[in-house]
């Protein structure tokens, strides 16, 4: 009896005792591992269409994927990265030039008094203009410190991507053997997990299947549209002048991620700075294209892009989104969605299993009939 309970345990803490084990030595290339597996997701149908191309030869398709991937995504990712660094001193420059004028806010209050005796503008004007001068003092002190700081911060990140350049490297390099790994023995190991799963096969498959469409569904979604906005930004950004439109439209990709205020924490400030420097016109230009461009048009292409795609709600695909960036950092884009994913599958299980309501009781067999007096 004791060797039938302590033969399992002991076994089962062996078994946890080697998972930590193999998790610690993982753990640093969680991350690479991680980004292999949603390109790998993603770019899966396009391998297997190049594998029927090929006759069926996984070897061949998955390495001509991955020398894919480098052509279209990592060779131009590192230059942009190369690109950013050379533009970020111009951008702190610029920033030191913006906080030493002198009163450039004066011209804009210079054209409101010529308008203070209009008949119509003049009695707005005339309530305007403290106001705005009040806010002008209070912006010219912060506006330029806050500048700075950001711009410094930005700096910051990219000098420590360009120091650790070798770690991201060896990182990238595990990304692509990770993917290469998937690509040629993706489904004969998704089947190896899906029978570890508590659940019968077709049911596991059912499972791993939702969970591939979530992640392409964040990933187009949320993706694709911080990619839009930042474009759209830099284009405006380059139309009105404001130096390195390329950084400022990559740093609005990723501040686009953050809920209700977004692509705002950078614009907003280019804008006032045009307007301090006495280019009312275009700082006018410049906000209007982001208010009614920029910051509407994860409205129109996310429910495009990810439409029913997901398998659930697209409100409860957001707050999954919005909870896993809070919870994780950027990896929780992906965590969250896939959280609820399989929340949302193991309760559909538990409604499958016990049934919607109990089952009758059988009737009650009728007694002897009463005795006669």
């Amino acid at each position: 009896m004791h060797r039938r309970v302590i033969a399992p345990l002991i076994a089962c803490t062996l078994l946890a005792f080697l998972a930590y084990l193999v998790y610690q030595l993982a753990r640093p290339f969680l991350a690479a591992i991680g980004v292999g597996v949603v390109l790998t997701v993603i770019t899966f149908p396009l391998y297997e269409r190049l594998r029927r191309k090929l006759g069926g030869r996984d070897g061949a398709a998955a390495a001509l994927m991955v020398l894919l991937v480098i052509l279209l995504l990592v060779a131009p990712a590192v230059g942009l990265i190369v690109a950013l660094g050379e533009q970020a001193t111009d951008v702190y420059r610029w920033g030191e030039k913006a906080a030493s004028q002198d009163n450039p806010e004066q011209r804009i209050l210079d054209t409101l008094d010529t308008y203070r005796g209009h008949p119509f503008l003049g009695p707005p004007i005339e309530w305007v203009r403290p106001q705005l001068a009040a806010f002008f003092a209070d912006a010219k002190q912060t506006l330029p410190a806050t500048m700075k700081k950001m711009i410094g911060a930005i700096t910051g990140m990219l000098t420590s991507v360009l120091a650790n350049m070798l770690s991201f490297i060896l990182n990238l390099i595990l990304a692509l053997a990770a993917m290469g790994i998937f690509y040629a023995r993706g489904e004969s190991l998704l089947g190896e997990v899906a029978a570890l799963v508590p659940l019968p096969r077709e049911r596991s498959r059912e499972l791993f299947s939702r969970l591939g469409m979530v992640t392409k569904a964040v990933v187009k979604g949320v993706g694709l549209t911080c990619l839009a906005q930042g474009a759209l930004a830099g284009l405006g950004f380059w139309v009105a002048g404001i130096p390195s439109a390329l950084l400022f439209g990559v740093v609005m990709a990723f501040t686009g991620l953050i809920p209700v205020v977004g692509t705002a924490i950078v614009w907003v400030p280019a804008v006032l700075y045009l307007m301090f420097t006495g280019q009312a016109s275009w700082g006018v230009g410049l906000l209007l294209w982001c208010v009614l461009v920029v910051s509407n048009i994860d409205n129109v292409l996310r429910p495009l892009l990810i439409g029913g795609k997901a398998g659930m709600p697209l409100p409860l695909l957001l707050v999954g989104i919005l909870g896993g960036l809070f919870a994780y950092g950027l990896k929780g884009l992906i965590i969250g969605p896939l959280t609820l994913t399989v929340l949302l599958f193991v309760l559909e299980e538990y409604h499958r299993e016990v049934p919607d309501a109990e089952e009758p009781l059988p009737p009650v067999a009728p007694g002897p009939p009463p005795a006669q007096g």
